[in-house]
C-alpha cells in the first residue's frame, strides 16, 4: 500500500465527511501532525492507525488504501502549469476527477444502467479527409435526434444521455474553463469548472466545447499541456453551431427584426440558452454585422441601463439551475434507495458531508 493512495482517498473521504483535518484527528485518536503528515503524503500511516482513521470516516481499511485510477486519455489544457505548486493542483484535480468517474462507473455496473457512448469517430467522414466543424456538430446532433431547427432546452441531459459523464467542480483556478476526459477503461466526461466558469452561459458553453473536442479531437488526449490554437477555434466553432444551428439561428434572427438591437439581442441569447458575446460571435462570423457591433450592443445596453460589463458580466443572465447535471444523482438515490450503498458511501460519491446527504434524502422522500 503506496501512501500517496491513502493520502488521496484520506483526503477525499475527510472532505465528504464535512471534517477539517484537526477533527479528523481528533476522531481517529492521533495527533494533529501524525494526521497531516499522513494525508500530505509525507508518512506512511501504521496500520493501527489506518485502521482508526478507517473507523473515525466509517469505511473500511481497503477504501483508504485501494488504488486511484491512472487518467491518461484527457485532454487538461491551461495557461499556467510551470510551478510545483500549478502541477500538484493539475495532478490533484485529476485523481479527484479519476475517482469520480470510477465511483460512477461502480454505481452503473451496480445498477446495470450504463448509456451507450453515441460519439465514436466522427473526425473522419468515410475516411474521405477532416470534417469542418460546423459538419461535426451537425452530425453530433443528429446523433441527438435533433432537427435542424431544434433548441436545445437541456445540454446536461443531452450529453449525459450520450453516455458521457458531466461534472461540475471548483478547481480554485480561472486559467481553465474544463477538461474532457474520453478513456477506454472510465469512459468519456466533460468537467467544468465552475470556478472560471462563473455564469450559466459560460457553463453551457463549456460542455458544447469539450464536446467539440471529444468529437473531433479523439487523437489529443493525451494528458499534454500544450495548447493547440487550432483545435480550440474548432471546439469554439464546433460549440457555437451545436447550440445555435444555422437554420434555427435565421429563424430567431428573423422573428425579432423589428425589436431595438439590445431587445434582439437578449431575446436570441435566451432563447438559446448562450451568452451575448455568442450571439454577437455569430452575427460577425455570419457576416450579417461587422466587428462594431460589440461597442454599438455594449454602449446602447449600458445606456439603458447603466449596466457595467467589466469582469465578464452577463446581461440578463440565466439561472443556475438552467444547466444542472443530474444522472449520477439518480443513481445514487436508485442504489441507496435499493440498500446497495449506505448514505455515507453515497455522501462520499456525491461529494457532500453526512449532514447534506442527510438533508438531500429528506428531499428525496418528498417527491416519490
Amino acid at each position: 500500500m503506496k501512501e500517496n493512495k491513502i493520502a488521496v482517498n484520506l483526503k477525499r473521504i475527510r472532505i465528504a465527511r464535512g471534517l477539517t483535518m484537526e477533527k479528523a484527528a481528533e476522531a481517529a485518536g492521533i495527533s494533529r501532525m501524525a494526521y497531516h503528515n499522513i494525508e500530505k503524503g509525507i508518512a506512511e500511516p501504521r496500520v493501527s492507525n489506518l485502521q482508526k482513521l478507517a473507523g473515525a470516516l466509517g469505511v473500511k481499511v481497503f477504501d483508504l488504501a485501494r488504488a486511484v485510477p491512472e487518467l491518461r486519455s484527457v485532454r487538461f489544457r491551461a495557461l499556467k502549469w510551470k510551478t510545483n505548486k500549478a502541477k500538484a493542483q493539475r495532478e490533484e484535480i485529476k485523481n479527484e476527477v479519476a475517482l469520480w468517474m470510477r465511483d460512477f462507473k461502480e454505481l452503473e455496473n451496480t445498477l446495470a444502467d450504463k448509456k451507450k457512448e453515441k460519439f465514436i469517430g466522427l473526425t473522419r467522414k468515410e475516411n474521405k479527409g477532416v470534417i469542418s466543424p460546423q459538419e461535426a456538430a451537425k452530425e453530433s446532433r443528429k446523433l441527438f435526434g435533433l432537427s435542424e431547427d431544434e433548441i436545445i432546452t437541456d445540454i446536461c441531459g443531452l450529453v449525459e444521455s450520450a453516455g458521457i459523464k458531466l461534472h461540475f467542480i471548483d478547481m480554485g483556478l480561472d486559467n481553465i474553463s474544463g477538461l474532457s476526459v474520453n478513456d477506454d477503461e472510465l469512459g468519456a466526461a466533460i468537467i467544468v469548472n465552475t470556478y472560471a466558469a462563473k455564469t450559466t452561459e459560460r457553463k453551457i458553453f463549456t460542455i458544447a466545447h469539450e464536446l467539440g473536442h471529444i468529437v473531433m479531437h479523439p487523437t489529443s488526449f493525451n494528458d499534454d499541456d500544450i495548447e493547440v490554437e487550432e483545435d480550440e477555434k474548432e471546439a469554439n466553432m464546433f460549440a457555437g453551431y451545436f447550440l445555435m444551428p444555422k437554420e434555427a439561428f435565421y429563424k430567431r434572427l428573423d422573428e425579432v427584426k423589428g425589436l431595438d438591437l439590445v431587445d434582439a439581442i437578449l431575446h436570441v441569447k435566451r432563447i438559446f440558452k448562450v451568452s451575448y458575446e455568442a450571439v454577437l460571435h455569430r452575427l460577425v462570423d455570419e457576416k450579417l454585422y461587422s466587428g462594431e457591433i460589440w461597442e454599438q450592443f455594449r454602449a446602447r445596453y449600458k445606456r439603458r441601463y447603466n449596466f457595467d460589463f467589466k469582469g465578464h458580466k452577463e446581461p440578463v443572465p440565466l439561472e443556475a439551475i438552467d444547466c444542472i447535471e443530474d444522472r449520477l444523482g439518480r443513481l445514487v438515490r436508485e442504489a441507496y434507495e435499493k440498500e446497495l450503498i449506505s448514505m455515507s458511501r453515497a455522501a462520499e460519491i456525491l461529494g457532500k458531508s453526512v449532514t447534506e446527504m442527510r438533508d438531500l434524502v429528506n428531499g428525496w422522500m418528498a417527491v416519490k
